[in-house]
């Protein structure tokens, strides 16, 4: 007789659970879901969804579809039985920026990037110039910090992040950076000059 193992189910935390349906409530709406935070507040809880679409700006519309099929969603799981809040909105002008084909989508947008630091042997930061890091795939060692970079998205390169800070490309490993978002350019008076979803 063999024994057999099975790996124990993933425990989702509440926050991911609304993620996916939020993701779902979304996407039966047309829209993409940009995040989701849970905050507490004075008798029960908020729940902020951020939403965007990919052409043509969010609606009114679409956030009330979203709001009261994510609703009927939560009831649906008992996901949040205790009073809670519900609101739903664009990401604005500072969008977060999470997944890979994201920092390819907003090309040529101004973005900030907080990425893990480790100074190397050498004393090149992780997020050095392309010339002097390319495809350097480091580790943060121990005592490792966090560096702030602010540029013009210039896509992806297989697994790096490219970034022009002046005139200065640099590439920053994906699965390095902390956090990202949209900035507003406001040399050029506009959301970084191309502008998409609500705000």
């Amino acid at each position: 007789m063999t024994d057999s193992f099975e790996d124990p189910p993933i425990r989702l935390t509440l926050v991911e659970q609304l993620e996916r349906l939020a993701s779902e409530a979304a996407v039966a709406a047309g829209c993409e879901l940009v995040g989701v935070e849970l905050h507490s507040e004075t008798g029960g809880r908020l729940i902020r969804v951020y939403l965007d679409r990919v052409e043509g700006g969010l609606r009114i519309a679409d956030c009330e579809a979203v709001s009261d099929r994510l609703s009927a969603l939560m009831d649906l799981h008992d996901l949040m039985p205790g009073r809670h809040r519900l609101e739903i909105s664009s990401p604005g002008l500072t969008r977060p920026l999470k997944k890979r084909e994201e920092f390819a989508r907003f090309k040529g947008r101004l973005a900030v990037i907080h990425a893990i630091s480790a100074p190397s042997a050498e004393g090149n930061p992780v997020a050095a110039p392309v010339a002097t890091d390319k495809g350097s795939g480091r580790k943060p060692a121990a005592g490792a910090n966090r560096t702030m970079v602010k540029g013009m998205l210039q896509g992806m390169d297989e697994d790096d992040v490219l970034i022009d800070v002046g005139d200065t490309r640099r590439r920053i490993p994906f699965r390095l950076i902390a956090k990202a978002h949209l900035d507003f350019d406001f040399n050029r008076g506009t959301p970084n000059g191309n502008a998409t979803g609500g705000g």
